[in-house]
């Protein structure tokens, strides 16, 4: 748990008390495991480092699916992909709540015959690659990483070899001879760990308690090779998917898309390790994007490089896809493919590396994927403010607040409340709020892939914003942990505000980095008409004819305008005017969508859409 603050209150970051991923697979029943009678006999040379699999182990090589599969949790694994060993069950649940380690997770491999081999012609090893913590909470020192083979003719499990350690680790290797009793038809291995998880440790109150005691395995390989084939092995492998290819967003609306060129990353990052440990002479590399609606495909050019010995490299290669959106669909996916150009002999599934940007309606700094859960809780923090700071890049009107809170043991934050926010920007940090829910909200479980719950807001509120930035998040109603995704894998930390004595403050190095699970979601409510509208209230302005295309006549009951000012689509002052006027000559504007910002007299912003026609 890392936290901030003073006093007795605190921002925290806490692990996870499910996994969404594995309930979202087991939901949509994709996965199914094979039956006893269908097990297969598995043969050497044996390896298998996840770069194929996703959720769930591979069945063909594991007879059980306790240990998540995923390129989230590791930090610089080995190839892309790793088995992480945890708190939380093969449904997605935490195992249990108590100080005394708990065995949780397992990873049993299927049954090998061994039996045609014999000492000393032949020598079976078993190699892999762990990390304790990785991008997760790291493991109690009671806790442990155990590797135990299986003889069948004494039908019995025996320690090999185990880890224990309380600090985050890189990825180091293991190499372990099958001694000579295991030569059986019948013999298995696996990986086991012990957690613990213990209220009394968590800061943020039964709303915080969560998964914790992360393992990450690795690049496992069974053969009969020497010991020096299991150290230096002749691969290179792709080891991160790619990564922040529209600057600090992860995705924005897909009507928002042409608008925001100026987010284009520039390059791509490879992320690849030589096992061989060597130089590399002649390495290539390249990558794709592909429509996923209209199938359309496009490769790059390909780089070719040499490289000095070294273990881990991070590469910037010019990257030249524009993503844009050519027709009126409603959303967009592109997949982007990041690939190695490697020697024909090397195993190739691990040098691709795939990511799907979906583009809908929303701005996302996050990947979908949530390492921690974010939370203010302690005394008097009953009414904090969170507030997260959104760049928009055309006017629209802000429509909803999707969030995604993870779930509290025994379902705690269910019943916690909040006001939904937002903030006008003073000087690059929350200024005005302009919108304060007038109902109360609860943390709740979305539905679909990212369990993002959607927080409309008051439809009369009448959002448009068309400032370049806005703040939208929430005034806490108890001083528990309300427990809000948190993606390590994207920083945005400068983009988080926190306010819990009248005065907003930036987390900053007081927290990992890391991006809030919260999205701000746009989309035009207004409905555009020749006639003049039918004033609603005794406050309001009407604006017609619309479509205009010379002069706009404005009614104005029980307010009086002090200052106007209309701007073009993509946010540009065209025109100011100052006391109360009754019209407006736009026949010198270009045809086009614009908005009209009244300012009254009582400094209220009110804001009007408009259509300038030819």
């Amino acid at each position: 748990m890392l936290c901030s603050g003073s006093g007795l209150f605190a921002q925290s970051l806490q692990g996870l008390t499910e996994n969404r991923v594995i309930k979202k697979r087991l939901a949509d029943q994709l996965y199914t495991m094979k039956s006893a009678l269908d097990e297969p006999v598995l043969t050497l040379p044996f390896f298998e480092d996840f770069s194929t699999s996703s959720v769930f182990p591979d069945p063909d090589r594991w007879a059980d699916h306790y240990a998540f599969i995923n390129t989230s949790f590791a930090s610089d694994p080995v190839s892309i992909g790793v088995a992480t060993l945890d708190a939380i069950d093969e449904k997605g649940d935490v195992y249990a709540l108590t100080d005394w380690p708990t065995l949780s997770d397992m990873l049993t491999s299927h049954a090998f015959d061994l039996s045609p081999y014999v000492q000393p012609d032949d020598t079976i090893r078993l190699s892999f690659f762990y990390q304790s913590g990785g991008k997760g909470e790291v493991p109690e020192i009671t806790d442990s990483l155990l590797l135990e083979f299986y003889s069948p003719a004494e039908d019995h499990w025996q320690v090999a070899w185990y880890a224990i350690t309380d600090t985050a680790s890189p990825f180091q290797q293991v190499i372990i001879p099958v001694p000579e009793p295991y030569y059986q038809n019948g013999f298995r291995f696996r990986f086991r760990n012990y957690t613990s998880i213990s209220a009394e440790d968590v800061t943020g109150g039964k709303g915080a308690v969560s998964n914790a005691d992360y393992w990450n395995i690795d690049y496992i390989m069974m053969n009969t090779s020497p010991a020096a084939t299991h150290e230096l092995i002749p691969d290179i492998t792709l080891i991160e998917p790619p990564r922040n290819l529209i600057d600090f967003y992860e995705s924005v609306p897909w009507l928002h898309l042409n608008q925001a060129q100026s987010l284009t990353r520039n390059y791509m990052q490879y992320v690849f390790r030589n096992l061989e440990k060597g130089p590399i002479e002649n390495l290539g590399r390249s990558y794709y994007t592909r429509n996923l609606q209209t199938g359309y495909t496009e490769y790059s050019e390909q780089f070719f490089d040499l490289f000095e010995a070294e273990e881990i490299y991070r590469i910037n290669d010019p990257f030249m896809a524009p993503f844009t959106r050519n027709d009126d669909s409603k959303e967009g996916n592109i997949e982007v493919g990041g690939f190695l150009i490697t020697p024909e002999a090397q195993f190739k599934p691990n040098d691709t590396a795939k990511i799907v940007l979906c583009f809908k309606d929303y701005y996302a700094y996050d990947d979908g994927t949530p390492e921690y859960g974010f939370g203010i809780s302690g005394p008097s923090t009953a009414g904090a403010l969170l507030a997260c700071r959104f760049r928009v890049f055309q006017p629209d009107t802000l429509q909803a607040i999707d969030m995604l809170f993870n779930k509290a043991r025994d379902n705690y934050n269910d019943g916690l409340k909040f006001h939904l926010c937002v903030w006008e920007d003073e000087g690059g940090e929350p200024g005005e709020l302009v919108y304060l829910s007038p109902e109360e909200f609860t943390p709740e479980l979305g539905t679909g892939m990212t369990d993002f719950k959607r927080y409309p807001l008051n439809p009369d509120a009448g959002l448009v914003i068309t400032d370049t930035v806005v703040y939208v998040g929430w005034k806490q109603d108890s001083e528990e942990f309300l427990n809000l995704g948190y993606d390590v894998n994207r920083s945005n930390v400068e983009r988080v505000f926190v306010n819990m004595s009248g005065q907003w403050n930036n987390p900053g190095n007081s927290i990992i980095p890391g991006s809030l699970m919260i999205r701000a979601v746009f989309g035009s409510r207004d409905v555009i008409t020749g006639a003049a509208e039918i004033i609603k209230s005794a406050n309001e302005i009407v604006l017609f004819p619309n479509p205009v295309s010379e002069i706009l006549s404005i009614r104005a009951a029980g307010i009086t305008i002090a200052h106007i000012s209309v701007l073009d689509m993509f946010g540009h002052l065209i025109m100011q005017l100052n006391d109360n006027p009754e019209q407006i000559d736009v026949s010198d504007l270009p045809p086009g969508v614009y908005q009209v910002i009244f300012l009254t007299d009582q400094g209220q912003k009110i804001s009007r859409k408009i259509v300038v026609g030819p």
